[in-house]
This record gives C-alpha cells, sequence and structure tokens, in this order.
C-alpha cells in the first residue's frame, strides 16, 4: 500500500467553458488505475472518504459540485445524508434498474434536495419509458453521445431539458462539443475537454478494529465515554475535523477540547460518518502499520505535552486539551494546507489559538516552534536548545522522555 491516497477528477464544464463540476473516480497505485476487484459500493465509499476526511472538498472541486457515482443499494445507506446536498450529485448507472424500495428511498433524498444523475444514459424511447419511474427525482442526464444516435437526441432534447439538465458525456472532439452545444445541452464532459487527473493526499488509516469497537460504542455506552474514547484516536481525529470543514456545515465550538465538540455534535453526526469510514475499508484492516503522517501528527502530540511538562500549570488537564487542539490545527494547516479564514469559517477557537494561526503570535507561538524544529532535519540541537529554554528543558531531557512514552 503506497503512502498516498488519491482519486482522479474529470471537469464538468458549461457552454462557456467555465467549470460547473468535477466527476470523482476511484484510483490506485502508481498507474493511476480503478480496482476492477472492488464493489461499486465499496469504490464510492473509498471515494468520499478521500474527498471529505483526506484530501479535502476544496481542494478536489473547490466551489464547484462533486459528482459521486453509486449503485443504486448504496441509496439505502445513510451514508448520502452526511453530506450537503448543494454540494454533490450523486450519479447512478441507466444500466442498473432501481427497485421499489430504491425508488421510494431516492424519492425522499430527492425531496430533501439531493441532487441525482442518470449516468451514461442513452437517448432513445424505449430508455424514456423505461425510467418513467425515475426521472422524476433524476436532476441531470448525462447522455453517452458516443452510443446514443444524434437524431433522437435531437428529437428528444427539448422534452428532456423542460425536467432536466442535459450533460453531454464523452465528448471526444469539437465538432462534437459544438454539435450539442447546439442541440441546447448545458454542460459536458469528455476527453476532448481533459482526461481525468489524479489529486493526492497523505494516507491516514485508522485501525479496522478501532473504528468498529468506537462505532459499536455508540450504541453501548454513554455518548460521553464514546466521545473521550473517540479523543484518543488522532487520525480519527484528523480526519473528522477535515470532514467538519469540507462539509461546511456549521461553525463548531473547539474553544475547550475534542470530546467537548464531539459531544455538541451529538450520536447521530457520528453514526453516519463512521458508516462512511466501515464501508469504505470494506471490514479490510488496512492499516497495520501506522503510516508516516500517522506517526507524524502522534508524534506532534507527544512532543507538545512533553516540552511543557516541567512548566507548572494550575490546571494540567485544560492544559493538555488545549495542546491537542493546537496539534490538530498546526496538522491540518502544515499538512492540509488549510487556510486561516476556512479554518475560522470552520471554528470557534480560543484567542490564543487565533493568535497563533493567524501570526503565529501568543503563547503557542514558542511551543510550536519547539515542535516545528524537532519534526524537521537536519536537527540544528543548538538552535533547538535556545527554544526548549524557555521551558525548562532541553534536547537531551526531551529525548528521553520521548523515548520512555508509552
Amino acid at each position: 500500500m503506497t503512502e498516498f491516497v488519491q482519486v482522479a477528477r474529470q471537469p464538468i464544464i458549461d457552454a462557456s467553458n467555465a467549470t460547473y463540476g468535477y466527476e470523482l473516480l476511484h484510483r490506485e497505485g502508481e498507474n493511476n488505475a480503478a480496482n476492477p476487484a472492488l464493489t461499486h459500493r465499496l469504490m464510492s465509499a473509498q471515494v468520499m472518504l478521500s474527498v471529505f476526511n483526506l484530501i479535502g472538498r476544496e481542494r478536489a472541486v473547490g466551489d464547484t459540485l462533486a459528482f459521486f457515482n453509486i449503485s443504486p443499494a448504496f441509496l439505502m445507506t445513510d451514508i448520502i445524508e452526511t453530506f450537503r446536498p448543494d454540494q454533490c450529485v450523486f450519479e447512478i448507472a441507466a444500466n442498473e434498474p432501481l427497485r421499489h424500495n430504491e425508488i421510494a428511498k431516492l424519492k425522499i433524498l430527492y425531496d430533501n434536495g439531493y441532487r441525482f444523475a442518470l449516468d451514461n444514459f442513452i437517448v432513445s424511447a424505449n430508455t424514456i419509458t423505461q425510467y418513467e419511474n425515475v426521472l422524476p427525482y433524476i436532476s441531470y442526464l448525462k447522455i453517452d453521445i458516443q452510443n446514443s444516435d444524434v437524431e433522437q437526441v435531437a428529437e428528444y432534447a427539448g422534452t428532456l431539458k423542460k425536467n432536466h439538465k442535459l450533460i453531454a458525456q464523452k465528448v471526444e472532439t469539437i465538432d462534437e462539443f459544438s454539435a450539442y452545444q447546439g442541440l441546447g445541452f448545458d454542460y459536458f464532459q469528455g476527453y476532448y475537454i481533459q482526461h481525468p487527473v489524479p489529486v493526492k493526499h497523505y494516507r491516514l488509516e485508522p485501525k479496522q478494529i478501532g473504528v468498529s469497537r468506537l462505532y459499536k460504542m455508540l450504541d453501548t455506552v454513554p455518548f460521553h465515554e464514546f466521545a473521550k474514547e473517540f479523543e484518543r484516536h488522532n487520525e480519527l481525529t484528523i480526519q473528522f475535523f477535515q470532514y467538519l470543514i469540507s462539509t461546511g456545515i456549521k461553525r463548531y465550538d473547539a474553544t475547550r477540547s475534542v470530546r467537548a465538540m464531539i459531544m455538541d455534535i451529538g450520536p447521530d453526526v457520528m453514526r453516519r460518518w463512521f458508516m462512511l469510514i466501515i464501508y469504505a475499508k470494506g471490514g479490510a484492516d488496512i492499516s497495520v502499520e501506522k503510516g508516516p503522517f500517522s506517526r507524524f501528527f502522534e508524534e506532534r502530540i507527544d512532543l507538545m505535552n512533553t516540552i511543557v511538562s516541567n512548566v507548572h500549570s494550575a490546571d494540567p488537564e485544560r492544559r493538555s486539551d488545549e495542546l491537542r487542539l493546537l496539534a490538530v490545527f498546526s496538522t491540518l494547516i502544515d499538512i492540509y494546507q488549510i487556510p486561516f479564514d476556512t479554518l475560522m469559517a470552520s471554528f470557534e477557537i480560543t484567542k490564543n489559538l487565533e493568535k497563533w494561526i493567524a501570526a503565529r503570535k501568543g503563547r503557542f507561538s514558542l511551543l510550536y516552534k519547539a515542535v516545528n524544529q524537532l519534526q524537521h532535519k537536519p536537527l540544528d540541537i543548538e538552535k533547538v536548545n535556545r527554544v526548549l529554554k524557555a521551558f525548562k528543558t532541553d534536547y537531551d531531557e526531551v529525548s528521553v522522555k520521548m523515548d520512555h512514552r508509552v
């Protein structure tokens, strides 16, 4: 397994060549190819998890729409409700018939503002009749122009446009682009516009056994016990903060601790989010060994607590909570490159954290400087010791304590 997670994105543009959204595709390994051994549901969940938990929606699609491929059976999970309706379009392949219960769920989601597309739709009287029970809940028709008769498309385009946005799919030449512009199509996608391009980020995988245990705790222990245990899982904490940034549903109170924020968010959101991870992992424990990014974040938390351990605190628990939040936000900035304005729009934070994020000032500044120096090579011990002196410690003492940490 590589240390990176990746998806591929292919733009969908309007008639003026402005990007309207991106279709996000499953990719694995150095060859940037889909894994044919994975189920449709597993690939869908992995792409969604990669975009919202790891890569970040803003980096993946900017302020445009994210188009995700799903199977009809995926409708019956609670995963779609994990995301904001105005951020996503869910594509259902036109060659996969929907059962009655799936159509009923499609209607419920549509009525709640979620948008769906029929993918690879071939225009004919037969297909329109075949999907007459589904079309009322479809916002976009992605027309397979390579397998549709252009005369049939011209005949039905006016009718289909009354209730749907039309996307010309598999556009390979400028002549095809111009022809479907002339037919009044709204959007265009294909190799003529751009081939799928990979988007990567460091892999940060929690162990499946830990995910499963936490998910079960949601139904077996008081929620405050779940929140306390969740806080101990560094990979999940970073993923969840990135998910909150990606969805942008509201501004969250991160002034106290990670567990307090989880308590405010509540079990329903956590349950749906964990279901996404469980589906994406497909039951396989793919993270027996911690990756470099996981080790980096864990070391950052341990270094912060070790460096300040000689400095008296009237409230050690409060200090520990503050340091964990500092580790989270500094990692989001250093590794995820989250802009200051985005963080401030997503979280309410303490004045000390705000000063550090905005200008690297305040009481966290010196601590971050020490940790940053210790985590980057080459290491200048003399320079590090000048900073550590403010915390009544030095490099040798920190090294010994880190070597003995549990």
